[in-house]
């Protein structure tokens, strides 16, 4: 490697060094009242920076804004160089609200991110966490301005936002990283709530006495503080919440879309109940008090609340009028027990009362058209699942036959319409179809599909497009054994992902070109990525993804008979000792492995799609179960010892069978992948020119064949019995999926 190119790497990835431990107790929660020597001992009274409370409100970066008030006036007078090198973040996190748009501080809200998380109930923290990270590191840079080793004392912390929250707690991961220690201590004023209960099982969070019970009412709810009625409410001091009218020229949907979107549920809560309180009284505004009252359970969802947001979204429909609202209402309700209580059959029954809603429209405008498009995507979903679920290969060859049809109903439906919501909506469906192809195993027709659906947004230039469809593309090369072609697809996706500075998916593009290296046997081209990953890991301060990159690490060093460096043991003997010792005694190839199993050295293999939220980051934690590894038949942790044998085996000349989900490796074996026993769904040829696969579900097969310009559709086949599908493109550039059935 050249000098130049070493000169390019991020600094990060030239640090040698891997072990790394977490903080402990770096954040304090201090329930009760009592002496800061009590609480920290003698020596934090010396070195207490006093914070004073953020106003009641949860508005964005309100917490923040009050440590900001002490730090700012002294980093700018003794290390102004700090403020001028963060310059980018700085001007975001102290950025005053617009008078004329108040939708609170912080990253600007794309009207994607905030539909996704109002329409779908997902989480896309993605973006946020980088804004996230970065704030963190100023912090990091800038708090030793008062004092070697502050201790941070925070009046009324049960008053700061979660996105200050985040942060904070972000700043102690790092600064004890990089042996810069600083302190927390929360003081708890008005008692406890959810976020603090979850925070204080943090790795590196504290509390001091008993938490105070987490209040059953929600921010603003009556009763609740903060509440219209209750001391602090709208006319009374301390609130920073109003209620908007729907004639404003800001409504409140967005604003409050945009505090959801930010995971700042809180002040979600509160913008809800005083806009409430607005409309509740006025018997014309059924609609939009359902509508409030949606949102409200959609808040809920996010922080794990699930039966009091079906309830929630129960009373909405109660309320509605509008059938469009209806349909919609019934939608989430049945989006709800599909993702998170796996009842598909609850969930088919509030599909089709949402059908219902629409059929009652004798002329449906584009509204009630793309609820119906949502509907039946969701209910492709659902058979999808129970496909996935089944061991009968008859039912599950008509489930996923009714999940084709669906899909392409919807997305015929909303091809050529105008709108965001459409084009949000058109962008699911194509990929709903492409990962359709690939959960039934036909991984290349899934490729050239999603390849033509995704040109008129590669055709934009942004390369925030490029990461997450290289990945994609390069996961199904790796499913179906071109092994060469994936890694080629990830580099180019590590390429993009450095460009734009984003370390959070730079670590799991890493991971997977290591993974695929460790594939296709080049053993030391994966313990490069994989050090990589492991280095990336660090410097976020994710514990999981370090272990599982630190794990790859070593399998690929022990596959190749190399020695661990003094880095490398060093980490091993903290997150895998008894690897670590086995290699002290000098075990061999075969011992080292089957110390690395002993150990649960498991590697990650890459998921069918970028994570859209960061659980290490966010600290809302993860849903009970990866519904795009379950339903791709990808699982979560693997162990490579299957690869030791098929390395000794390539060594004399023999070609090997991957293991689990690899796919087919050199020499043209096939594949068979099931997502569990008897769930035979693919056979196909490892040849990467050959674009034929047998689906073994179906007596029709699957053939794809096509052109490669981008903006031509590539895919005519019988996507299953029963179904059609021809090939076109609209105006739009989007693949047009018609036909009728057989």
């Amino acid at each position: 490697m050249t000098a130049g190119a070493v000169a390019s790497r991020p600094a990060w990835l030239q640090e040698p060094t891997l072990a790394w431990r977490p903080a402990v107790r770096g954040v304090v929660l201090c329930a009760r009242p009592h002496d800061l020597a009590d609480c920290l001992g003698p020596n934090a009274v010396g070195a207490a920076v006093a914070v004073g409370p953020p106003a009641a409100g949860h508005d964005h970066l309100c917490g923040l804004q009050e440590l900001l008030a002490v730090l700012l006036p002294a980093v700018r007078e003794a290390r102004p160089e700090v403020p001028e090198r963060h310059a980018e973040v700085l001007a975001l996190l102290t950025r005053p609200e617009d008078a004329q748009a108040p939708r609170g501080r912080f990253v600007p809200v794309s009207e994607t991110a905030s539909l996704g998380t109002t329409r779908r109930i997902s989480r896309e923290s993605h973006i946020t966490a980088g804004w996230i990270d970065r704030a963190a590191r100023f912090l990091v840079d800038a708090l030793p301005v008062l004092g070697e080793r502050p201790v941070l004392v925070l009046d009324a912390f049960d008053r700061w936002d979660r996105i200050s929250v985040r942060i904070l707690y972000r700043t102690v991961l790092l600064a004890d990283q990089q042996g810069r220690g600083i302190t927390v201590r929360g003081l708890l004023k008005d008692g406890g709530s959810l976020f603090l209960e979850r925070l204080s099982g943090q790795r590196a969070v504290g509390v001091c006495g008993v938490l105070p019970p987490t209040a059953e009412t929600l921010p603003g709810a009556p009763g609740a503080p903060g509440a219209p009625g209750a001391p602090g409410a709208p006319g009374a001091p301390g609130l920073a919440v109003e209620p908007w009218h729907s004639d404003g020229s800001a409504g409140p949907l967005r604003a409050i879309g945009d505090a959801i979107a930010l995971q700042n549920f809180e002040r979600a809560d509160l913008l809800i109940a005083a806009h409430l309180a607005a409309v509740g009284g006025d018997p014309g505004r059924a609609d939009d008090t359902a509508d409030l009252i949606r949102l409200q359970a959609i808040s809920e969802a996010q922080t794990g609340r699930i039966d009091s947001a079906v309830a929630k979204l129960e009373r909405s429909l109660e309320l509605a009028g509008k059938p469009e609202l209806r349909a919609h209402l019934n939608y989430l309700v049945a989006l709800l027990v599909t993702k998170r209580k796996d009842d598909t059959d609850t969930a088919r029954t509030f599909y089709l009362r949402g059908l219902e809603c629409l059929d009652e429209l004798a002329e449906p405008g584009v509204d009630a058209q793309v609820e119906r498009a949502w509907i039946l995507n969701g209910l492709a979903l659902a058979a999808a699942i129970d496909a996935r679920e089944t061991s009968d290969a008859e039912r599950r060859d008509r489930l996923f036959q009714s999940a084709f049809e669906l899909e392409f109903d919807a997305f015929r439906m909303v091809r050529e319409m105008p709108g965001d919501s459409a084009f949000y909506l058109r962008y699911n469906l194509s990929h709903n179809l492409a990962f359709l192809l690939q959960i039934t195993g036909r991984h290349r027709q899934a490729e050239e599909f999603l390849r033509s659906v995704s040109a008129t947004m590669l055709g934009t230039g942004r390369p925030e497009f490029f990461v997450p469809h290289h990945y994609a593309i390069a996961v199904l090369q790796l499913r179906r054994g071109s092994h060469e072609e994936a890694a080629a697809s990830f580099a180019a996706a590590v390429r993009v992902a450095h460009t734009l500075r984003d370390p959070f998916h730079l670590e799991k593009l890493l991971a997977a070109a290591g993974y695929t290296d460790l594939r296709r046997g080049d053993h030391p081209g994966a313990a490069r990525h994989y050090r990589d990953a492991a280095r990336t890991a660090r410097r976020l301060c994710d514990e999981t993804a370090f272990a599982q990159d630190l794990a790859g690490l070593l399998w690929a060093l022990t596959l190749q008979g190399a020695r661990w460096d003094r880095h490398t043991l060093a980490a091993a003997r903290i997150w895998y000792p008894e690897a670590a010792g086995a290699y002290d005694r000098g075990a061999g190839r075969d011992g080292l492995a089957e110390a690395l199993t002993a150990a649960g050295a498991d590697i990650s293999p890459p998921s069918s799609k970028l994570p859209s939220y960061l659980p290490a980051v966010d600290l809302e934690g993860l849903p009970g179960r990866d519904l795009n590894r379950f339903l791709a038949g990808i699982t979560a942790r693997e162990n490579p010892s299957g690869l030791l044998t098929q390395s000794t085996a390539e060594g004399t000349g023999r070609a090997g069978q991957a293991p689990e989900t690899g796919g087919p490796e050199r020499g043209g074996a096939a594949a068979r992948e099931a997502a569990r026993p008897g769930d035979v769904v693919a056979r196909e040829a490892a040849d990467p020119d050959t674009a034929v696969a047998q689906r073994a579900a179906g007596p029709d097969g699957a053939v794809a064949w096509g052109a490669a310009p981008p903006g031509v559709a590539v895919a005519r086949e019988p996507a299953v019995p029963g179904v059609t599908a021809v090939s076109g493109v609209s105006g739009s550039g989007w693949v047009v999926v018609g036909g009728g059935r057989a």
